[in-house]
């Protein structure tokens, strides 16, 4: 059995199809049926757009923001010694979500 790829379409797409929805006097499964698209990513995409479920990762508002890392060198380090430090980072992805990452001393 063959997997069907699914095409991806940007939010502006979804939005127009649902206003078109909504205008067409169709129900959401008839104007699904006629225009080939699945029902319950019609729904899923007309909840997103109207702010009531997540919006893709990939298809945010707001860019990602990156913030520099940098390690300071023996020469900056008031206490170096020849030994390799460890180091330890922690990404807080909001929502109770934290990330850990270390490597020891």
């Amino acid at each position: 059995m063959s997997k069907r790829r699914h095409s991806r379409h940007p939010a502006s797409q979804w939005q127009a199809w649902v206003d078109e929805q909504a205008h067409s006097g169709l129900s959401q499964q008839a104007f699904c049926r006629q225009t080939g698209i699945p029902v319950s990513s019609f729904k899923l995409w007309k909840r997103r757009l109207a702010g009531e479920a997540p919006m893709p990762y990939h298809m945010a508002a707001e860019p990602a923001l990156f913030a520099p890392v940098s390690m300071p060198t023996a020469e900056e380090n008031d206490d170096a010694d020849d030994e390799p430090r460890g180091w330890e980072i922690e990404l807080d992805l909001g929502d109770g979500v934290c990330l850990r990452f270390r490597r020891g001393a």
